[in-house]
């Protein structure tokens, strides 16, 4: 089954060939043209489901661009990650060097891809550490919720 992808990219060319290759393999994307536009639909499609402590997104990654207009990438993770710590969040820039000190901040939290890189490596990227990514959170969720009863860790 396809994820649901929301992509903040100011290269328009780019942000097609991201949207055309990720919706030829079955995922839908939804696609901004700045880091403000992506924390808008981001917050807006935000949603309460089950009780009102449980609080998840719509989407099952946000690939971020770091240079944009209106608001850095870096700056825009932070509020979706206060908003959702589990969300899984990918940086796609060519700019690697100035976000680090943004990324710090941010922690173990992103993904990070340098431009350029073909395709078939942001393809690898999106869908194959999609399952990393589960069993992390598996994992750190059964540490989290352990009792320390038993004889073995959890996961």
């Amino acid at each position: 089954m396809g994820m649901k992808i929301l992509v903040a990219e100011d290269s328009r060319s780019v942000a097609l060939v991201y949207k055309k290759t990720l919706e030829k393999r079955g995922h839908m994307v939804i696609i901004t043209e700045n880091g403000l536009k992506c924390l808008y639909q981001y917050t807006d499609d935000f949603k309460l489901r089950g009780d009102d402590k449980k609080k998840t997104s719509l989407y099952d990654l946000v690939i971020l661009d770091h240079k944009m207009p209106r608001m850095a990438g870096t700056d825009v993770a932070k509020e979706i990650i206060e908003m959702n710590p589990k969300q899984r969040i990918l940086f796609v820039t060519g700019h690697v060097k100035d976000m680090m000190k943004g990324v710090r901040k941010i922690g173990e939290k992103i993904e990070l891809m340098q431009k350029p890189f073909r395709i078939s490596a942001m393809i690898s990227q999106v869908e194959n550490a999609k399952l990393r990514w589960q069993k992390k959170m598996i994992k750190k969720t059964a540490q989290e919720t352990w009792d320390g009863e038993g004889l073995s860790e959890p996961l």
